[in-house]
């Protein structure tokens, strides 16, 4: 009877403090959440922007998704967190990540000439640099080939008929004939003539259409439902967008008319970019090239490889393979912008902080500040940072927790990392590996004697980004026992593709 009313009161307490620690942990999102609205209201408010919409994606659980201003402001409808606005270049990603899933199972490589698959065309033989490009250069911008979209002869016809319906082999040809930039590794220059020719590329290997690969890979299996091609002059939940001083392509200030229609035939833009998106779509993609499975590490070590913007020659800082590469507050981010007549676009992932930002704003005059517009939201994220990690680490000793009162070891074991070398101390000595430490422990504690288990005490210290040092008591019941194991214990807790695992363990 005394064992049983015991146990009720210690169950009682563990969901008390469970029940606390779910409070707090709302209570700090709730105010994260609050205070990045908040800014996101005066970024509009003072630099008289139409609308914006802006994601944090911290993790699978956390996601915060917000809006402010005005998806049309003549007709004061309100910007949604869900609105939809082109993405310009941010589109960049798709395409090189499924060449790049090309390049890892071996359909294609980075050092294969581009003449190899575009030689019999003819038109390609114009083109300047036409038989050194390889993949590499197409992907990094090294190839030497100038921006066709700003060549007179296709401005001057795009200014005369916006809606025309252009090909994006067609748009293209306005640099034949021209001269190259830089010779082919031997600058950097920005094209997005570039990513035409690798999407004909891809397509005349595969035989399919890119937008159907790009939403087999990766829209589909990341429901991904606000990112759409563009292919039509006429996408639901798109945001109206208004073009800036500087419009080189003439166009009015709305680009989206009266019947919902673009005022220019968006499909022109294809591998340069080529969709409507959303921040919060846009944050999960990143993420999920990022740390995902699509890609294997090689793949992404090549993805990350930089090159200068002004050398074309390997460096820390400058563009790699569909993504650029840049510090910012004593991290690396791989991400990237985009332009697209009325709207503007910016997505970042963070090597050391595992989360990914987004943002898009309704006019492109905007263009130059969308990085002061992050630095300013991402300083209110800073200020919940502790509070996050400290949260999400006490979890993982809840579901330890749990998974122990199961006596399901497997589940228990979850907590540490199977990627690194880890390690445990107790008194029985050292344990190395995963393997190892859960061979160990369930020769010690088969189910029949687990027990019931509980943690208390626990500290966290931050030691970096990705790195904590956690203290705590562990107090185990075993059955048929009236005294509780008491003991101490020390870990060292590392952020791995944005979720917290034990690497090194001592007990005593």
């Amino acid at each position: 009877m005394i064992q049983n009313r015991k146990k009720k009161i210690l169950k009682g307490l563990l969901a008390f403090l469970c029940f606390q620690t779910l409070v707090q942990a709302q209570e700090f999102y709730s105010q994260l959440e609050s205070e990045l609205q908040t800014k996101l209201n005066s970024i509009v408010r003072e630099n008289n922007l139409p609308g914006v919409t802006f994601s944090l994606l911290l993790n699978e659980e956390h996601q915060i998704t917000l809006a402010a201003g005005f998806s049309d402001t003549e007709e004061k409808i309100p910007m949604r967190p869900d609105s939809k606005m082109p993405a310009g270049s941010v589109g960049k990603i798709f395409f090189a990540a499924v060449a790049l899933k090309m390049i890892q199972e071996g359909k294609l490589n980075l050092d294969d000439k581009a003449s190899s698959y575009l030689g019999d065309t003819d038109w390609y033989s114009t083109f300047p640099n036409h038989d050194d490009i390889k993949i590499i250069n197409l992907m990094n911008h090294t190839s030497g080939l100038p921006r066709h979209l700003f060549q007179p002869e296709f401005m001057e016809d795009f200014v005369k008929d916006p809606k025309k319906k252009r090909a994006p082999v067609d748009c293209i040809q306005s640099i034949a004939n021209k001269e190259p930039v830089h010779p082919v590794g031997k600058g950097w220059a920005y094209s997005d003539t570039n990513y035409i020719l690798l999407g004909l590329i891809v397509e005349k290997i595969t035989g399919r259409d890119f937008y159907d690969l790009i939403q087999e890979q990766i829209l589909d299996p990341l429901w991904l439902d606000l990112t759409v091609p563009q292919r039509s002059d006429q996408i639901e939940g798109l945001a109206q967008g208004y073009v800036g001083p500087n419009n080189p392509f003439g166009l009015p200030k709305k680009v989206v008319d009266t019947d919902g229609n673009f005022v220019l035939d968006p499909s022109f833009e294809w591998a340069g970019g080529g969709f409507v998106s959303n921040p919060k779509d846009l944050t999960k993609m990143v993420k999920f090239i990022q740390e995902g499975e699509y890609l294997d590490e090689d793949t992404k070590t090549k993805l990350r490889k930089a090159v200068s913007m002004s050398t074309g020659q390997a460096f820390d800082n400058g563009y790699g393979l569909g993504t650029f590469v840049w510090s910012k507050r004593n991290d690396t981010r791989y991400g990237h912008s985009g332009f697209f007549p009325g709207y503007v676009s910016h997505v970042e992932y963070s090597q050391n902080r595992q989360y990914a930002l987004a943002i898009q704003v309704n006019d492109d005059g905007t263009y130059a500040y969308l990085q002061q517009f992050l630095f300013d939201l991402e300083e209110i994220v800073d200020n919940y940072l502790g509070s996050i990690d400290d949260y999400t680490i006490r979890q993982n000793f809840k579901k330890q927790e749990d998974c122990w009162n199961n006596s399901n070891i497997e589940c228990y074991m979850e907590a540490y990392a199977k990627t690194e070398p880890i390690q445990t101390a107790s008194q029985g000595g050292i344990t190395y590996g995963y393997d190892n430490i859960i061979g160990n422990y369930k020769k010690y504690f088969p189910k029949e004697r687990m027990g019931e288990l509980y943690f208390d005490n626990i500290n966290t210290r931050r030691l970096s980004d990705h790195l904590y040092f956690v203290t705590g008591r562990f107090n185990l019941k075993f059955p048929g026992r009236e005294e509780l194991a008491q003991g101490w214990f020390s870990v060292n807790m590392k952020k791995i593709k944005g979720k917290w695992y034990m690497i090194t363990d001592h007990s005593s």
